[in-house]
């Protein structure tokens, strides 16, 4: 092990030589701290030391405590004794993220041999030698061999996606900054749809200050690394050559005619460095694109408006552009012309990132970094390929049913970024394992061709990692994930029909799905632990199975639709889902008139009290009572403040918030029918007495009912009082009364 500080200088002198713009950004913490992820490298004292919010260590700390780190002690024991591990490892490194034509130089400059006798260039994993002991070409072969013979396949892919995860990795690629300069990186990217904007907004005819702000993961940096890719004519599907400085100048004078400046990352600054930058900004020539987490934007925005005295609610005009849903194409209503340049501010976290992120799952199972396994010997049995292959296999359908479950998740207020996202399904699609434990797990096992693999998929296996479990067991090693987290209070695979049930412990667990041919071996294994009396777990775990691989039989479509809206626990999500793709309210008439009526007499309930089975069946108007707001107290008699009738009422959809709507037209009243509201009125309309509503919906219903009466007491009668009541039967009767104020006489009206 070595001081930080000797590590700082050396790598300092290789940038120097090879990477001086690099030196611009003095980040030498960031790999002498992320080493450490990958297993191999280890730092003293590292539990005691101090992180940023994204796992960085402290520079000032590292230098004045003399914190040391290098290789595990028993690695490097390995390599002292291997001294060709250190040559083979120089080769791949020098191979995978160095251009050729510097290959030469790196290697004499770290004193490696780089030329064979005949005076040629030679491939990396060919002639190479060490300083002071250099090795002639037929040695260096001879490595090259043995090397080849011992060292067991490895697919640099898979340790990517493990990499993504902060399961044992610490997710040492989940970041932009990394990301933009990974191989990997661009197949698996999936375009988000704000770019194109962002891009023509830059090249408009005027100079304007675009601001990508979020959460940390929502994917400002991704955004902006897309745009300053397309901007400077960069291949969309290759890495940068180099890392981002902190501002980076475009020349756009052929297109835009003008410059454009990206800065990268406001949020790692200080508030003057932040100020100085939107300085620049607004009071040089050319458009600027700035990311920035919301917090520090807000601060700096007002110290900045502050500065020029003339901008009263500044911070209540930016909070309310913060608020805006992104529609594609429209960035005037987030546009604010209250500075010399036009400020246009786009909030990530109102981006649907749901269908985002499920598409790249798709991104990773077809990713051609798998094409490096074709060559590995446990390639029939290896446990990550046939867990990659049963999710390829049923194709779209796995994407979708994993988007239900992020949609579930984000209509309940439970929203994941899509860094979020993005590491959860590489967790759920490796479960953590590695090529070298992949082929430890074929190895010793007794099984024959690809049943060798068994073992090893079950513990991997997708649709137990994706809700956190192994084996039917709680999976510990995925507490740090937030998908898992969420996802685990749902209890996904609890039993959902006396039917369903008694298919688990038969065949391959249920009648109404087929599964994937890499799965034909565990499912018919689990369904044989399912039948045992102590087989729950294994119940669970065949039902998450069946959920995100089955695909429907002929004729069973109906069981299969049965069984996935039970399991998924949100009776309305498959339409809500549908209305969110389609953008519109995709219901025939009578469908939305059904939906309607069943909105309405729950709200009847909500503001009466009474349940809507003591009214009759024909009954079709909402009644606006005068109830106590605590509803503590059964009140079998109310005053009726105001009635409507329910075809003044219509559904509509705000394409804009994608979200299904209550109209009442002539008020010009709208209620959002959000995900759980819309569960809600599903389950009591369906009798489901026990379901409740959270304290936010209800607060909407009542604002919704206070509205309603608002309208109804313009056209009340005041000589006129109805009165609700239920009778000994529980039945609900109206009773009205009428004031003759001549004769000071309340007369019933029969």
């Amino acid at each position: 092990m070595e001081r930080f500080v000797v590590w700082d200088r050396e790598l300092k002198t290789i940038c120097a030589e090879f990477y001086p713009e690099a030196l611009e950004n003095q980040n030498t913490h960031y790999p002498f701290g992320k080493l450490e992820n990958d297993g191999i490298w280890e730092i003293e004292l590292s539990q005691e030391l101090k992180r940023t919010s994204v796992g960085h260590l402290f520079r000032s700390e590292l230098i004045a405590r003399s914190i040391r780190g290098g290789l595990k002690q028993e690695i490097y024991d390995e390599c002292q004794k291997e001294k060709k591990i250190y040559h083979q490892l120089a080769a791949l490194l020098l191979e995978r993220f160095f251009l050729p034509e510097q290959h030469e130089q790196l290697r004499h400059f770290l004193g490696l041999s780089a030329r064979s006798s005949d005076g040629k260039g030679t491939s990396a994993t060919a002639t190479l030698g060490c300083r002071n002991h250099a090795m002639n070409t037929q040695q260096v072969n001879n490595v090259a061999e043995t090397a080849a013979q011992e060292t067991p396949h490895q697919n640099p892919f898979v340790a990517y996606l493990n990499s993504l995860h902060n399961i044992g990795a610490s997710g040492a690629n989940a970041l932009a900054e990394s990301q933009a300069l990974n191989q990997y990186f661009a197949e698996l990217y999936e375009p988000f749809p704000v770019v194109a904007d962002v891009i023509q907004t830059l090249r408009g005819p005027t100079d304007r200050v675009v601001v990508l702000t979020g959460h940390a993961g929502d994917g400002k940096s991704t955004v902006a690394l897309d745009a300053l890719k397309q901007l400077r004519g960069l291949p969309a599907n290759q890495p940068l050559q180099k890392a981002l400085k902190e501002r980076e100048h475009i020349d756009d004078a052929r297109i835009s005619g003008r410059g454009i400046d990206v800065i990268k990352d406001m949020s790692e600054l200080s508030g003057d460095q932040r100020l100085e930058w939107l300085r620049l900004a607004f009071g040089e020539p050319g458009s600027w694109l700035i990311v920035s987490n919301t917090g520090p934007l807000l601060n700096s925005l007002r110290v900045f408006a502050e500065e020029r005295e003339a901008l009263d609610g500044i911070e209540s005009r930016i909070l309310k552009a913060l608020n805006l849903p992104y529609v594609d194409g429209e960035l005037e209503s987030h546009t604010l012309s209250v500075f010399p340049k036009d400020l246009v501010i786009i909030n990530m976290t109102r981006l649907d990132n749901v269908t985002l992120g499920a598409r790249i799952l798709g991104r990773m199972v077809r990713h051609p970094g798998w094409g490096a396994c074709e060559s590995c010997a446990i390639r029939e049995a290896c446990p990550l390929i046939l867990n990659r292959d049963a999710v390829a296999h049923n194709g779209a359908a796995t994407e979708e049913r994993v988007r239900l479950v992020y949609q579930r998740l984000t209509a309940y207020e439970q929203r994941l970024t899509l860094r979020q996202m993005v590491a959860h399904l590489a967790f759920s699609l490796t479960g953590g394992m590695s090529c070298q434990a992949a082929q430890e797990s074929v190895g010793t096992s007794t099984a024959k061709g690809a049943e060798r693999g068994t073992a090893g998929l079950e513990s991997i296996l997708f649709s137990e990692t994706f809700f956190g479990y192994r084996m039917g067991q709680y999976c510990p090693d995925a507490r740090n994930l937030r998908a898992v987290e969420l996802l685990r209070r749902q209890v996904f695979g609890g039993p959902i029909g006396a039917d369903f049930a008694g298919q688990l412990g038969r065949g391959q667990g249920s009648l109404w799905a087929e599964l994937p041919p890499a799965l034909n071996h565990l499912s018919r294994y689990w369904a044989g632990r399912a039948g045992e009396s102590v087989g729950v777990r294994w119940r669970f775990a065949q039902r998450r199975m069946l959920y995100l691989f089955g695909l429907s039989r002929v004729n069973q479509s109906a069981s299969a639709q049965v069984f996935l809206g039970s399991f998924l626990q949100s009776p309305r999500l498959r339409d809500y889902d549908r209305w969110t793709q389609e953008s519109r309210l995709s219901l025939h008439i009578i469908e939305q008139k059904r939906l309607r009526d069943a909105c309405l007499r729950v709200l009847l309930e909500i503001f009466s009290g009474f349940s809507a089975g003591q009214f009759s069946a024909q009954h079709s108007r909402l009644y606006l009572t005068l109830r106590r707001p605590d509803r503590a107290v059964v009140q079998p008699t109310q005053l009726v403040m105001g009635t409507l009738d329910f075809d003044q009422f219509e559904l509509g959809y705000d394409s804009c918030r994608r979200v299904p709507q209550l109209v009442f037209p002539q008020g010009n009243l709208r209620l959002d029918l959000t995900l759980p509201l819309l569960d809600f009125i599903e389950l009591r309309h369906c009798g489901e007495l026990g379901s409740e509503l959270s304290q936010i919906h209800l607060a909407q219903l009542e604002w919704f009912g206070a509205e309603l009466l608002k309208f109804a007491s313009q056209y009340a009668n005041d000589a006129e009082i109805h009165i609700l009541r239920a009778t000994i039967d529980g039945q609900v009767e109206m009773s009205r009364y009428f004031i003759d104020e001549a004769a000071q006489r309340l007369e019933i009206y029969q």
